[in-house]
């Protein structure tokens, strides 16, 4: 059965919903309005549902990596997407403070964006989101949490005119397994259909090159390149993602040149007041030279994952170590983590 929707991608093209049988927690389908009606109906976009399946696919990646590299005690997290890749998120033990360097991440890429929180969205969350954007409640297309609170969007005001409020309460308890339907895509004549990516990277026992570090150390780098990870396999390719202190910093998607991503990406975090200084970096594919391991290098970063498979990956290698950055790698094969084709 086929949904009408408000538009496609443009207000000038129409468009239209088909739902998939699924058991997963997350579904798009098991996402409701404060009333109790589905998400997606009439009056839902296109760009709205696929910026909400980014955004879960954000959630459910970070809580994988995180559970397999740091702990199995998922930390407090949300998320912002805007076009198809995310331009901010953080996790902490403060729910508060987590949308505040959410938003802070990049809070004129974030304007209109949709948010994803994994904890209740309460009036303190109303009025931190205030705080970070400079006194006034920032807008957003749509706001997913595991609850709302009650009359929490009314005290929102005009702000909320338009914004979908939807809730899952699965995502204050992000499933162990990672969604797995198949994807599928139209291309003119062609119907391409491809197995759902499964990639969930494990740095303690990758290859690794560059300096020793401390065990608390690891944990600190462990976590940030999780996030990182996270947002970097659900972004547009080719993207180079930065995180540092539990904060996406800069998020380069849709270059066409590894090292314009790197370049970007710092530029980026210093455009929103960012010090990449200490920041840990993944590259969705490998280094083809060492330029953007040497441009990253220069901005200060200090650990970099990104798969091997370069002709030249034994020079990006030894540049990175001489620079005394840290470069955790996996095979091509294996780790890349390409999307948005």
């Amino acid at each position: 059965m086929k949904t009408k929707l408000k538009y496609g991608e443009n207000p000038h093209q129409k468009a239209a919903a088909t739902r998939r049988a699924t058991t997963d927690a997350l579904a798009v389908a098991k996402f409701r309005r404060e009333d109790g009606s589905p998400f997606v109906y009439e009056n839902t976009s296109w760009i709205s549902i696929t910026d909400l399946g980014r955004l879960i696919q954000v959630v459910e990646r970070f809580a994988a990596a995180y559970r397999r590299n740091v702990s199995a005690a998922i930390p407090h997290f949300a998320a912002i997407v805007k076009h198809g890749s995310p331009c901010g998120a953080a996790f902490g033990e403060n729910p508060e403070q987590v949308v505040r360097e959410t938003w802070a991440g990049d809070s004129q890429a974030a304007f209109g964006g949709f948010l994803a929180v994994t904890f209740p969205f309460t009036g303190k969350i109303v009025v931190a989101l205030t705080e970070a954007n400079r006194g006034k409640m920032p807008f957003l297309s749509g706001v997913a949490a595991p609850s709302f609170e009650e009359g929490v969007t009314e005290k929102i005001g005009a702000k909320s005119k338009g914004t979908h409020f939807i809730s899952n309460k699965a995502l204050a308890k992000i499933p162990a397994k990672i969604f797995s339907l198949p994807e599928i895509k139209s291309v003119r004549d062609f119907i391409l259909e491809q197995t759902s990516m499964q990639f969930i990277p494990e740095f303690v026992n990758m290859e690794y090159h560059g300096p020793a570090f401390s065990e608390k150390e690891k944990k600190q780098i462990f976590a940030d390149l999780s996030l990182a990870y996270a947002v970097c396999s659900s972004s547009t390719s080719n993207t180079i993602s930065l995180a540092k202190d539990g904060i996406l910093i800069g998020n380069a998607v849709g270059q066409q040149k590894r090292v314009g991503g790197a370049k970007l990406a710092l530029r980026l975090a210093s455009e929103s007041n960012h010090d990449a200084r200490g920041a840990v970096a993944v590259s969705d594919s490998y280094f083809p030279f060492p330029d953007g391991v040497e441009a990253l290098a220069e901005g200060g970063v200090r650990v970099i994952f990104a798969t091997s498979g370069s002709i030249r990956d034994n020079v990006v290698f030894a540049r990175a170590t001489e620079l005394k950055v840290g470069i955790f790698t996996v095979p091509d094969k294996i780790g890349r983590m390409f999307a948005g084709h």
